[in-house]
């Protein structure tokens, strides 16, 4: 009887995790937190990618200086 007792307790902690799961992974996905990440993540991918070319062109600026004024 207690070993029943205790295996209807786990199964209904198993479900109620699951419910509270589902719910939250609801409220994840309706607030559309991901797809405004992944449009951060993409932006700032961007701007790095600008800031390489940025920085190549400085440096062939400057090397283009040293060697006219040697």
């Amino acid at each position: 009887m207690e070993v029943a007792g205790a295996f209807v307790v786990l199964l209904l902690c198993f479900i109620s995790f699951l419910i509270v799961a589902a719910v939250v992974r609801y409220a994840v996905d309706s607030s559309k937190t991901s797809k405004k990440l992944g449009d951060l993540i993409s932006e700032v991918h961007y701007l790095r990618t600008e800031i390489k070319k940025q920085n190549n062109n400085k440096q062939d600026d400057k090397k283009h200086i040293i060697d006219e004024k040697v």
